[in-house]
């Protein structure tokens, strides 16, 4: 063997061995850059159903009569006949003022009645005697007539006697103050001897009637003009067998008031400041826990539709506050859906718009997708618009 062919055995010995080094690494490459298996996500298929329409609105609580107790004479408070914060009748005596100069007037009055009454006597006797004669000459003419008109003058008097009896007694009764309707009675704002006066400021006391009470609630009108516009369009249905809409109140410890209220009337005018209208409900109070002026949330229930029950874990929000989910598309890719969500159902979301029948909504952690993904999609849980049993 010559030595050129001893230096290409080496060489080529050399190569081989330096190929078989480098087939493991290729090897690796070659591994690492095989495609990633797509994600698995779970979804559920959306299935209409009928749900119900609630309207969350922020109501106030207006007592259906407010009376102010006021004085309707001039005098010093002589009694105060009620206890403060107790339920009074209509007509029940609540304060007496001092009556004596009020008596004092109508015995004047009844007393200058009594002698008008006198003069009047007098002058038709007079006239009977003067009748025959007046006839005989016995009597003057003149003497006749002006005993005629002195009677007809006192009767004109005697009218206007008995309308200052009738006013002095009315004056009389009215130091009685009493109550014009049945209901709650606040403090007495004024005191026993306290100068009172029929042209003051303040009452002297306010009578609520609480039992009844109406429900004030703020719609806005656009959410009012959706509304009909449903109802126009067939997506929504009233209650059946409804006579009135009713209204569930949540008070403001989130408890819900054990009565239903039925709205009533909305107003035809709306405020143009806040784009609002007052809608009026009515509910029964018989333990006073709705009082004049608190606050409640007003549930109303405005009827039936179509609509989606969502899983709550399906549903995100972004950086607007406005909702969306993920819906698997023919292809197994993610896609954004914006959503309108109504309510809160258990553990649903309640939408009428955004979804369609029979998409698929992603439920598996959706926060860890992006739109756009490749998933392989398997089905998970119930369908949405059917709440587990």
């Amino acid at each position: 063997m010559t030595i050129t062919d001893s230096f290409f055995t080496k060489w080529h010995k050399g190569c081989a061995a330096f190929c078989v080094l480098l087939l493991p690494l290729t090897a690796c490459k070659e591994q690492k850059q095989a495609p990633k298996p797509a994600a698995k996500a779970n979804f559920i298929l959306a299935h209409p159903q009928d749900v119900e329409l609630l309207v969350d609105l922020t109501g106030r609580i207006t007592p259906m009569r407010v009376s102010e107790v006021r004085p309707q004479v001039n005098g010093y408070l002589y009694k105060r006949l009620f206890e403060e914060g107790t339920d009074v009748t209509k007509d029940q005596q609540l304060y007496q003022v001092d009556p004596r100069p009020y008596q004092a007037a109508l015995d004047n009055a009844q007393g200058k009645l009594n002698s008008d009454l006198a003069t009047l006597r007098t002058q038709t006797l007079k006239l009977k005697r003067y009748g025959p004669l007046k006839n005989m000459d016995a009597v003057s003419r003149q003497d006749y007539d002006d005993t005629l008109a002195a009677q007809e003058a006192t009767k004109a008097i005697i009218e206007s006697d008995r309308a200052n009896v009738r006013q002095a007694q009315l004056n009389l009764e009215y130091t009685g103050i009493n109550a014009t309707i049945s209901g709650r009675i606040s403090r007495s704002i004024q005191t026993q001897g306290a100068l009172m006066a029929t042209n003051q400021t303040n009452p002297v006391a306010i009578i609520t009637q609480l039992d009844p009470v109406f429900v004030d609630i703020i719609q806005p009108t656009a959410e009012q003009l959706r509304l009909r516009n449903r109802m126009a369009n067939g997506k929504l249905e009233t209650l059946r067998g409804a006579a009135h809409v009713p209204v569930d109140l949540i008070l403001e410890d989130n408890s819900r008031y054990p009565l239903q209220a039925n709205l009533l009337f909305t107003e035809v005018v709306s405020n143009q400041e806040t784009g609002s209208v007052i809608q009026r409900a009515i509910v029964r109070n018989p333990d006073k826990l709705l009082l004049s002026g608190m606050y409640v949330r007003a549930v109303m229930h405005e009827g039936m539709e179509k609509g989606f029950l969502i899983p709550q874990e399906a549903v995100m929000r972004g950086l607007d506050e406005k909702p969306y989910l993920y819906i698997i598309n023919k292809d197994n890719v993610v896609e954004r859906r914006d959503i309108e969500t109504q309510r809160m159902q258990e553990t649903f979301w309640v939408t009428t718009k955004g979804i369609n029948a029979g998409e698929k909504i992603l439920v598996s952690n959706p926060t860890s997708y992006r739109p756009g993904q490749k998933v392989q999609s398997e089905e998970g849980r119930t369908p949405v618009g059917e709440v587990p049993e």
